[in-house]
């Protein structure tokens, strides 16, 4: 009786009006395209001819998976079947097709058809017409290996996995010139820094709003937190859950600037002030496009705190659209490829993992750390224990500084050719008050001459003793090694190295052009 009923609601299914996914999302079961979140539209468009009853069986299964379970689980269900049906031509779910399908993918290929037996053998639970006792016989007799985690991180790939030290001080050091600079819009920036800063999912950065800033008073000093909505949690509405995460007092006011921009188009939108409780619900990461519908206060509370919340975020296609648009702009390169440094969302999980293990950390804290809910998605760190950092040291030192290109100053000459070469109180001078260059920048700086080496107003001349500098760091090096410090702290100049190591190589380029620019002079003289 169990089976026949829910048959029934198969095929009531089919006239159902208008459902309501899991967000809150209304969409018409007979469309050939659900919107299901912000982020999320299937299409239901099948490749091939496909037998009527098993379509109608995937729909009403797929209605099922829209109103229970997550969007992204829904669509990956539906591609992967639709993979199924590419591969193998099939019109229906057939024992025969499956295996066939299951021998094509091979061993590193059948993570797709182990997502997809879950989906199948839900279909036939739940009563709906297409896919057989026989099928669900076979999948439940089949052991179906899961898809290889962490191969990016485990063989440190310079293209896919964790970024180095030096790699993450260049793209950061690229970053803060950048929005300087204007070459990034600020709000791209706030999103590449709460990447790197965080190690969060674009999901969950796109889910953040202003009330998820806290600031902490204690006896010792001002803690700074982020109260981030967790994601891919089994059951779990938007902004469901949360964790709090310790964060930077430049990450806070960062992400406060970044909200008072939204508020502050809210409000240009709205024709009016939003009030401080309403105000705090505004995402710090705006969808401006929805924004564009949005007539008043009312429909502002709407958006904000009806059944749909989700729908004033950012969606994460945007979000991976300032990603692109940072990569493009970017000029910060490796030190272990010459090449420009690859950006994605996940590069930052994968580094916040592997600095956490290098620096002694157990799987649950890593685990807390990264947002997982267990520890099998972090063994990848806990069990590679090489060091993917390069080890810098005089003998490669001056081979990677060409790579890394770490020095941001222009080159000059002589003390004529700068800015501000008329004023004696522009020189730098190095620890033994030998001057190395000049500053450009006429307001005041603190940092002293190392910092020199990687800013941008630095004009280091070509006859300057650099050579004095890059004994010096690497005599510093050597003895914080020798001292047993970690290796934190021995490689905390790297950077600087070879930004110096790159100083020094142009110098000598520089001084051998002149060179023969004087032969061939004198050569025709003569």
């Amino acid at each position: 009786m169990a089976r026949v009923k829910q048959k029934q609601v198969g095929a009531e299914s089919k006239s159902i009006a208008q459902a309501v996914s899991k967000d809150g999302y209304p969409f018409k079961p007979s469309d050939d395209h659900w919107r299901l979140n912000k982020d999320v539209q299937i299409s239901l468009a099948l490749p091939g001819a496909v037998d009527a009853t098993t379509e109608a069986g995937l729909r009403a299964t797929l209605l099922r998976y829209a109103e229970e379970a997550s969007a992204r689980h829904t669509e990956n269900m539906i591609t992967r079947f639709k993979r199924y049906l590419r591969d193998t031509g099939a019109s229906q779910v057939t024992a025969t097709d499956l295996i066939n399908w299951r021998a094509s993918l091979g061993a590193e290929g059948q993570w797709r058809l182990g997502g997809l037996k879950g989906f199948l053998v839900a279909w036939h639970d739940y009563g709906f017409e297409g896919v057989s006792k026989e099928v669900v016989d076979l999948l439940q007799g089949w052991r179906i290996q899961g898809n290889e985690k962490g191969a990016a991180v485990a063989s440190g790939c310079p293209e896919s996995g964790s970024y180095t030290d030096l790699e993450m001080a260049a793209l950061l050091d690229w970053a803060t010139l950048a929005v300087a600079r204007k070459d990034i819009v600020f709000e791209d920036y706030a999103y590449l820094l709460t990447l790197a800063m965080t190690a969060r999912r674009p999901v969950q950065i796109a889910a953040l709003r202003g009330r998820d800033l806290d600031r902490d008073a204690n006896e010792r000093a001002l803690m700074f937190r982020l109260n981030i909505p967790r994601a891919k949690q089994r059951g779990l509405t938007f902004r469901g859950a949360f964790r709090s995460l310790p964060i930077l007092e430049d990450l806070d006011l960062l992400l406060r600037q970044q909200h008072r921009q939204s508020v502050a188009a809210v409000s240009k939108t709205i024709g009016g002030e939003v009030d401080l409780v309403l105000a705090s619900e505004v995402p710090i990461f705006l969808n401006r496009k929805r924004l564009e519908d949005v007539k008043n206060v009312d429909e502002l509370k709407d958006l904000l705190l009806g059944r749909r919340p989700d729908r004033l975020h950012v969606t994460t296609s945007e979000l991976g659209s300032a990603l692109q648009r940072c990569a493009r702009a970017s000029t910060a390169r490796s030190e272990r490829t010459g090449e420009f440094i690859r950006l994605s969302a996940i590069r930052f999980r994968h580094t916040r993992g592997t600095k956490l293990r290098r620096e002694g950390f157990g799987a649950f804290i890593i685990a807390e750390l990264l947002d997982h809910s267990d520890t099998q998605n972090v063994r990848v760190y806990t069990e590679n224990t090489a060091q993917e950092a390069v080890v810098i040291n005089e003998l490669v030192g001056a081979q990677l500084a060409p790579f890394a290109q770490a020095c941001l100053g222009k080159l000059v000459h002589s003390e004529r050719e700068a800015i501000r070469g008329d004023d004696p109180r522009s020189r730098v001078p190095n620890d033994r008050q030998h001057a190395v260059g000049a500053c450009g920048n006429y307001g005041f700086c603190a940092s002293g001459y190392r910092a020199c080496y990687t800013c941008f107003h630095f004009q280091p001349w070509v006859d300057g003793p650099h050579e004095e500098v890059l004994v010096d760091l690497y005599a510093e090096k050597e003895r914080t090694r020798e001292a047993g410090c970690s290796n934190v702290i021995v490689n905390a100049n790297d950077q600087l190295i070879l930004a110096v190591e790159h100083r020094v190589s142009m110098c000598k380029d520089a001084r051998a052009q002149m060179l023969d620019a004087n032969l061939l002079e004198a050569g025709a003289h003569g």
